[in-house]
């Protein structure tokens, strides 16, 4: 009887064993599931017209714990592309890059674009906060759909702005106020942000010091925004 029970232990142990490298080497099948349906969200909302399939094999990642798919996607001429799309395999199922995107990229016309983006909305900026330094954006296009930039075109992803200055003797009320201001005259303007961030640079003993503030077109801001 003592007998049957080790070696009942035994073959459950090699079984728990077995299960923990499968799982370590290609991922737990759960996870892989949840970050197989989390793609197919993705790619639903973002390109609804398109025609494509999940490949049902994935990658494991187990370094930095992601699922690698394959996604195929099909032409008007029926010529099928593979894209490879890395997510998260924890919770919440984050989609790491979106490589369809990335591979449409015009990148002159979009780093012209940009330029000009840049140029544009620091002159706007500076009207109301003249202290702004700078301005980066990341405009995106697919084809030169346009000889110049204005806040009216439209691109295949809205654009994330950043901005700075010297923070010098600013509150944190004055930091408020002025990103405030900057909020407004992105949104009068009509630019098609995700997100903009602000940067106030210090010095404090030698140690360089930021302070930031990012928000949404609609987010509404406080001071605990202040960071």
């Amino acid at each position: 009887m003592k007998k049957k029970i080790i070696y009942s232990v035994i073959a459950i142990s090699l079984i728990a064993i077995v299960v923990f490298a499968y799982i370590q080497m290609n991922g737990n099948p759960i996870e892989k599931n949840k970050s197989k349906e989390s793609l197919e969200e993705f790619l639903e909302q973002t390109y609804p017209e398109m025609d494509y399939k999940i490949k049902r094999s994935a990658e494991y990642g187990w370094v930095d714990g992601t699922f690698r798919f394959n996604v195929v996607t099909k032409d008007s001429l029926e010529v099928e592309t593979t894209y490879p799309f890395d997510v998260s395999a924890f919770e919440p199922y984050e989609i790491l890059g979106d490589t369809i995107h990335v591979s449409n990229i015009d990148k002159e016309a979009s780093n012209k674009l940009n330029m000009e983006a840049e140029q544009y909305i620091l002159a706007l900026l500076q009207e109301k906060v003249p202290e702004i330094d700078g301005v980066s954006t990341d405009v995106e296009v697919y084809d030169n759909v346009s000889e110049e930039w204005t806040p009216q075109l439209q691109t295949p992803k809205p654009i994330h702005i950043m901005s700075g200055l010297e923070k010098g003797d600013l509150t944190r009320e004055q930091m408020l106020e002025q990103s405030k201001k900057i909020q407004q005259q992105l949104n009068d303007e009509s630019i098609d942000y995700y997100i903009a961030e602000i940067g106030y640079h210090s010095i404090v003993d030698g140690e360089e010091i930021y302070d930031y503030i990012s928000f949404t077109p609609e987010q509404k801001l406080t001071l605990k925004d202040v960071n």
